[in-house]
């Protein structure tokens, strides 16, 4: 949606849900969420919005209740330039560019390098691991030309695309679906996939297209003119068959970790650490800041992994700061509800989150990367609607807070197709306005006032 050229981010107002369906043990009642939909979205308003707790299912926002949840859920990044790869990252990268090159052009790749002195050889042969360098070392298009009569045992290539719905992209979510989540065939379909993965969710200047760059991930230092924006596909082939695929938000200052899938026969190869390295890798080239893996879970063993690559940050719930990764560790191991601000009266969380995660028996153990919740109608999110004020979400506004500080003047409303504030119609329409109030006051104690006066509240 554009406004005289702009872009803008126009939500339905939003409103707090309880006693969902978990996407995670599957409870029937356990998952709490304040959520809303987007009609259009702009990069820099849901970067915003991951500061704050909030992530995204198709256009569908969502920020989880961590305190009365079955399986509460923190914000978690890494600043990809204090990355760090562990030995497991490193022996997992070699290993599988071991594989892709075979021993021959492995051979034949050390003596190039060791006879020009090539400052990208990398591996066991230098102290210094460049991940970089290592990540693209196996591809095809990043191979040396002086070796190109030597055979590679397979032909690896990863290509970042646009997020167009095609049949051998469905293929493979469909084929993920089944074997990773057991879905029926019922339940997987490619409108469903399409809406969940593929939508475009962001609005862009007129005269920008986020795609008109190159889409191949190349050679160290070798990036973009114009910088990549929205929502992207980053296809992973070998031999020519796509095998795996991340869905990733690449915003102003981060890339984000929406989805990944791959078939269950390659998953041997540690696909999952892998692509998580990618991802970190392309923060760097990008010139972006953060690495964002979604969401964690301090009691699913499948999300290990994301504390794994460090040095990362957890989001407090009400002070909406980052603090080590390692700081939390120690009060999750409390059982507690963790949040650093004096005043959250040391509350605890209602379901004791080191209960076991049912989820974990349905997923194969080779398996390591366990992404946030899959696609679910907004429906579904919708048992119990409440108004936020009458629970204990931490995070939220008091409503006389919000009441004394709110300015109705920065409030923009759009009612059939028609641009409004708060204040026109306090003015002009009190029956309206009336009726409006509670939904405008509600998203100002979520999001903040500063981020709703950047937001239109689209009422249908």
């Amino acid at each position: 949606m554009l406004l005289d050229g702009t872009p803008i981010a126009a939500v339905l107002p939003g409103h707090y849900i309880g006693e969902r369906r978990c996407g995670y043990c599957h409870r029937a009642s356990g998952s709490c969420v304040f959520g809303f939909t987007s009609i259009s979205l702009t990069v820099d308003v849901y970067q915003r919005l991951m500061d704050r707790g909030f992530r995204r299912s198709g256009t569908f926002l969502y920020k989880p209740d961590t305190l009365n949840s079955c399986c509460p859920q923190y914000t978690i990044r890494l600043k990809a330039s204090d990355f760090k790869a562990s030995k497991e990252h490193r022996q997992a990268i070699n290993r599988f560019n071991r594989l892709i090159l075979g021993a021959q052009y492995e051979e034949a790749l050390r003596r190039h390098n060791s006879s020009s002195h090539s400052s990208s050889s990398v591996g066991k042969h230098n102290s210094e691991f460049d991940l970089i360098t290592t990540i693209h070392r196996a591809e095809y298009n990043c191979l040396p030309p002086g070796l190109s009569h030597i055979p590679v045992a397979h032909k690896f290539e990863v290509r970042l695309v646009p997020p167009d719905c095609t049949d051998e992209k469905f293929e493979l979510y469909r084929h993920y679906q089944k074997t990773c989540h057991h879905e029926p065939d019922s339940k997987i379909t490619k409108h469903g996939f399409k809406r969940f993965l593929c939508g475009q969710p962001f609005e862009f200047e007129k005269n920008f297209d986020p795609y008109s760059v190159e889409s191949v991930v190349t050679e160290r230092g070798q990036r973009p003119d114009t910088k990549r924006l929205g929502l992207w596909h980053q296809m992973y082939y070998l031999d020519n068959q796509l095998i795996a695929m991340a869905v990733l938000d690449i915003l102003p200052d981060s890339v984000s970790s929406v989805y990944f899938m791959s078939r269950e026969e390659f998953s041997k190869y540690s696909l999952g650490k892998l692509s998580a390295c990618r991802e970190i890798a392309l923060v760097l080239e990008d010139q972006r800041k953060y690495y964002h893996m979604g969401l964690y879970i301090y009691s699913c063993q499948k999300m290990k992994y994301k504390a794994s690559f460090c040095p990362s940050e957890i989001l407090d719930p009400e002070l909406y700061r980052y603090f080590s990764f390692d700081i939390f560790a120690t009060e999750f191991e409390k059982g507690q509800y963790v949040s650093f601000a004096k005043n959250h009266n040391g509350r605890v969380l209602t379901k004791d989150p080191r209960m076991p995660i049912a989820s974990e028996t349905i997923r194969d153990q080779n398996e390591e990367r366990y992404d946030d919740e899959a696609e679910e109608d907004e429906e579904d999110h919708m048992p119990i609607i409440q108004t936020v004020f009458d629970t204990d979400m931490p995070g939220i506004a008091k409503l006389e807070d919000i009441e004394s500080g709110i300015d109705m003047s920065k409030v923009r409303v759009i009612i059939q197709n028609y641009v409004f504030t708060g204040e026109n119609l306090a003015n002009t329409h009190p029956t309206v306005f009336a009726r409006l109030l509670d939904p405008m006051l509600q998203m100002a104690a979520v999001v903040g006032l500063d981020l709703l006066y950047e937001v239109f509240l689209y009422f249908q």
